[in-house]
């Protein structure tokens, strides 16, 4: 998929926000005097905003933001705590702003009878209010997007979760019957950035898209999400990598550039962002050579040796790039040594932690009460991530230019499509869990230049497939780095992987939704309290009121899972 040449269109999406942009809450439209008027919009120009804001959105809170760190793929340096101390989150704003824009885009599609353009600006709507709903739980929909002449001032209701879940899969459904055919109008292909005008493959996105939400109900709504997956597998999904839902980031200005790249801001942007242990650890186990791709090298390792070794005596030095710790002195000095099993319980004895990785150094989950800057003796002058004993990401994401093609959103990946039909075939919803399983490595190693390594990779005994559940989650995971999103989403689904608060999280599980906003509560709080009325409490939502990050929405009520 030739991606490069439309990002360009990625600098137009603040700019073309304006048209619809709104000052409170969900209600009012407003016409900016110096844009266009929303009755003669083109929508090539709007939907290609929509476009590049759910790109952007998605790929800043799954790699840097709370999702990246909720699926442990990072873990924040310098200023940061980890603790999960999750509140509104950043989508909801953005999300209705984007949702507005695209409402215009579809109204002007049925009026010009453009059935390209209305098939994807329902999937496009799906996508937006299937990140709201999955992240707060009930939420404004069905009168959400009116303006208040419309509702006669009336605040828009909140719809129950499970009703948006279902109006999303059968918005997806008409929008792959609209994209069907095979000649459309009015279709301009440089504004289409996701895939240039081609419907096949928008329809292809439309129906993986409602695998996707079927089987986010599989253990909320089992008899409907199994026929709805059984039914949905005899359509047109995404089928190779060139099917994928990405968009690429180009570098030269900020907007087109990876998030948290220090070329823009500052270099700390980069450097704050460090590897989890819990995906380092896992990557080392495994073998897993995109462990080279993601992240780089420890600047400093650390060796724990005898007395007689350390150079020139004492408790620690460092001498040609190497630091040496006295393991005679540790116990002494509360030093324990780095293990996955026994970290938290050194920490919470008081102990601080070395790591003697002699490659790749993550940053645990919750390491600290505070701040992480400390971790593995670290004891430079200055913060901003400049923590020579922990490993940073890979330069390629410091990013200066395309990264050799390896700087997308990835949205929907072939990889994805892969381990959800693996997932369904296990479930007895679906056939070859193996194969399906060994593509989505498959598509995962070629997107990110490691094919040669895949024989050797599914050979291990750890990855050749073993039949379970537990298995297609942990390889999807470890494809879905980046997407945080659908990472965590699959763990609150299915609690797996098995992923641990750490020892200095705000509770001892991790929070399963983010709060409603407080402009929300202030402009729809009459709407906003019915919404909020329907979380279930939990044990540790009670220093809480109802509307709580460990409040259990519809979707993880009367379920085993996550916690």
């Amino acid at each position: 998929m030739k991606l490069v040449k439309n990002i360009a269109i990625l600098f137009l999406f603040v700019p073309l926000l304006v048209i619809v942009s709104c000052d409170d809450g969900l209600v009012e439209i407003n016409e900016n005097p110096n844009g266009i008027e929303p009755s003669l919009a083109d929508p090539n120009l709007l939907i290609s905003a929509v476009m590049t804001g759910i790109a952007t959105s998605t790929t800043s809170n799954g790699y840097s933001g709370d999702t990246g760190a909720a699926s442990q793929f990072i873990q924040k340096d310098s200023w940061s705590n980890n603790r999960y101390d999750w509140e509104t989150g950043s989508i909801w704003n953005s999300n209705y702003g984007l949702l507005r824009t695209n409402k215009v885009a579809y109204e002007r599609a049925v009026e010009l009878g453009l059935p390209f353009h209305e098939g994807v600006t329902l999937i496009l709507k799906s996508m937006l209010f299937g990140s709201l709903t999955d992240y707060y739980g009930d939420i404004p929909y069905s009168q959400a997007l009116n303006g208040s002449g419309d509702l006669e001032g009336e605040r828009p209701a909140y719809d129950t979760q499970e009703t948006v879940y279902k109006s999303i899969i059968a918005d997806l459904e008409l929008a792959s019957s609209l994209l069907g055919g095979s000649n459309y109008e009015g279709v301009i292909a440089s504004q289409d950035v996701f895939y240039g005008g081609d419907a096949s493959k928008w329809q292809k996105l439309a129906n993986s898209l409602a695998l996707r939400y079927y089987m986010r109900l599989s253990e909320k709504l089992p008899a409907y999400a199994e026929a709805g997956v059984t039914s949905t597998l005899a359509k047109p999904l995404i089928s190779e990598i060139d099917d994928e839902l990405v968009l690429s980031y180009i570098g030269g200005i900020s907007e087109q550039s990876w998030p948290s790249s220090g070329q823009f801001g500052t270099a700390s942007d980069f450097y704050r962002v460090k590897p989890c242990t819990t995906m380092t650890d896992k990557l080392k186990e495994l073998e897993d050579p995109r462990i080279a791709v993601w992240f780089a090298p420890v600047a400093v390792p650390t060796k724990v040796v005898p007395a007689a070794e350390v150079p020139g005596g004492g408790d620690m030095a460092e001498e040609d790039g190497i630091r040496y710790i006295n393991a005679e002195t540790m116990a002494a000095n509360n030093i324990a040594i780095y293990s996955q099993d026994t970290y938290a319980a050194e920490l919470e004895a008081g102990n601080k932690l070395v790591d003697t990785s002699s490659v790749y150094v993550g940053l645990p989950v919750a390491v600290s009460a505070v701040d992480p800057y400390e971790y593995n003796l670290n004891s430079e002058g200055s913060r901003g991530g400049t923590n020579a004993y922990v490993s940073r990401m890979n330069e390629v994401f410091n990013q200066k230019d395309d990264g050799g093609n390896l700087l997308k959103a990835r949205l929907f990946s072939f990889a994805e499509l892969s381990f959800l039909k693996a997932e369904a075939a296990v479930r007895g919803w679906g056939s070859d869990a193996e194969g399906n399983y060994l593509a989505g490595i498959q598509a995962s190693f070629d997107v990110w230049g490691v094919s040669d390594d895949y024989t050797a990779y599914v050979a291990n005994p750890d990855v050749a497939f073993n039949g379970t559940l537990a298995q297609i989650i942990e390889q999807k995971w470890i494809a879905n780095m980046f997407n945080g999103n659908e990472a965590y989403l699959d763990w609150r689904r299915t609690g797996l992987p098995e992923l641990n608060a750490g020892p200095f999280a705000r509770e001892d599980v991790m929070p399963l939704r983010f709060i409603y906003p407080s402009d929300e509560i202030d402009n729809n709080g009459a709407n906003y309290a019915t919404g909020a009325s329907t979380l279930e409490e939990t044990a540790y939502s009670s220093t809480d009121p109802d509307d709580s990050p460990y409040s259990r929405p519809w979707i993880v009520q009367g379920v085993s899972k996550p916690w």
